[in-house]
């Protein structure tokens, strides 16, 4: 039986098998210990093992605690590198078990040892690999949903790095109120039972904003449940060209009927001014039977006032029609305002305005007509500007969550873009405040400012068009701030 044994364990080429005496010489060397050491047998019997170790081991006093690890618990079993008789390290699964004789005499140690190179060679390329991917964030979390690893992908999308979130709940990306449910352990705990849990919704970000994520989630195992696997896809920017197309389809279908209120005004009402105006010329500058002085005068105030009207008209046109043939698009404010103050440039250097702003950001809107909206508030600002000082006027903004909003009729979004125009002009009675935006309203006489009364009732379109919300502060010879509110 005996010979049997050893037989057997001489044929094994897979495992380094041997044994060592009490003080750790090495008496045995089997097949697979040559092949994967690469000693002959007369090489290396009566060598101590620690030959086999690294010369940071050997410092340590490795292998002398492996053995007594070994002796006082009866196993001793870890990874490592060893080293080859050609100097070259490769990593290992050590086994030692100690050896007694039938008198219960302790008489040494066997050891196996099983190359593991490839296999970890293999889980480095691994690891490497998901480190390097970027578009998704891969990580490990453990039983209890503990993060254990972080790729690039991850510290990119959620921007934490490795060594601030690491040991760190999962929980801690998602909101206040799936935290109320306890939604993170729901799906902790759908993922063990079904063996996958995927859905898309908001995750949060370390500083505090919010993205749109898909979300995978599987439960690892090896000889039991290890832990999960958690892939994250940041769709926020897919969500948001769903969002635009919604709001295109939204607004196309108001088009059809704004064209044919916009054919009718131009054709039933311009018309008849042009020929209001055509015959009065010809009657005001008619040679053979000329007008006295006052007629003269007469037939100048009907020009001028059929002019006025065609001038009305075309505002209504502006306003009836701010929803067709428009598309929303992700743009920059800072082009949107300086693209604005450009138009403005000469009436800006007549009245030696400035105009303020910092970084603002980017925003689904509808480039032409956040212009016009711009155009209309800045203009008012160098409009209605005090004779003693020239208008400044300041753009500023921040974020603020749907928790702060009280306004009815919003589109609903989980954050909200707030834009401030603030001037030092004239500024008008607190109690007109929700009626400048009304059609044709007018606080100050035609002769005193020129204007239709319709500047900020087309404003207040845009803004609806945008699914937000403006509103007007001011106090007599205290300037106007207007504030306006857009789904983020």
């Amino acid at each position: 039986m005996q010979e049997n044994y050893h037989l057997l364990v001489e044929s094994i080429k897979d495992y380094a098998v041997y044994m060592l005496d009490v003080a750790g010489h090495i008496t045995t060397w089997n097949v697979g210990a040559e092949r994967m050491k690469g000693y002959a047998e007369k090489e290396i019997v009566g060598t101590h093992f620690s030959t086999l170790f690294t010369p940071q081991d050997q410092e340590k006093g490795k292998p002398g605690k492996e053995l007594e690890i070994a002796l006082s618990k009866g196993r001793y079993e870890e990874e490592g590198f060893r080293i080859r008789k050609d100097g070259t390290k490769f990593w290992v699964n050590v086994i030692i078990t100690p050896i007694f004789s039938e008198t219960k005499e302790h008489i040494g140690y066997a050891k196996i040892t099983r190359d593991l190179t490839e296999k970890r060679r293999s889980e480095e390329l691994y690891l490497l690999l998901v480190n390097q991917v970027k578009e998704y964030a891969i990580f490990m979390l453990d039983v209890a949903g503990n993060i254990l690893t972080w790729n690039e992908g991850a510290e990119r999308i959620k921007g934490y790095t490795s060594h601030e979130i690491v040991g760190n709940h999962f929980s801690i990306f998602y909101t206040h109120e799936d935290k109320v449910i306890n939604k993170p352990g729901k799906e902790l705990e759908i993922a063990l039972r079904t063996g996958k849990y995927e859905e898309e919704g908001w995750r949060v970000r370390k500083d505090g904003s919010l993205f749109w994520a898909n979300v995978v989630l599987t439960p690892i195992y090896a000889d039991r449940h290890m832990g999960y696997a958690k892939v994250t896809r940041d769709l926020t920017e897919r969500r948001d060209l769903e969002k635009i197309n919604r709001a295109n389809t939204i607004l196309e279908a108001t088009n059809k009927e704004l064209e044919r209120f916009a054919f009718t005004v131009s054709h039933d009402l311009k018309e008849p001014l042009r020929k209001i105006s055509l015959f009065s010329n010809l009657i005001l500058n008619e040679q053979k039977n000329p007008l006295s002085e006052s007629q003269q005068e007469h037939m100048k105030k009907v020009i001028f006032s059929a002019g006025r009207m065609n001038t009305m008209i075309e505002d209504i046109l502006d306003f009836s029609t701010l929803s067709r043939k428009q598309h929303f698009e992700k743009y920059n404010l800072n082009d949107v305002v300086s693209e604005t103050v450009e138009l403005l440039e000469q009436s800006i250097e007549e009245k030696k305005a400035v105009i303020q702003y910092s970084e603002l950001p980017h925003a689904i809107i509808i480039p032409s007509q956040m212009r016009q909206l711009f155009q209309n508030l800045i203009s008012n600002s160098i409009k209605f500007s005090r004779k003693d000082v020239p208008p400044v006027v300041n753009i500023s903004h921040e974020f603020i969550n749907k928790e702060k909003i009280k306004v009815a009729d919003l589109w609903p979004s989980d954050q909200y873009l707030e834009l401030k125009i603030k001037d030092n002009g004239i500024g008008f009675d607190p109690q007109y405040a929700e009626k400048v935006f009304n059609l044709f309203e007018r606080l100050h006489s035609k002769s005193e400012y020129e204007g239709t009364g319709l500047g900020l009732a087309i404003s207040k379109k845009i803004v609806d068009n945008h699914g937000g919300a403006i509103f007007a502060q001011s106090e007599l010879g205290r300037g106007v701030e207007f504030t306006l509110v857009l789904p983020a």
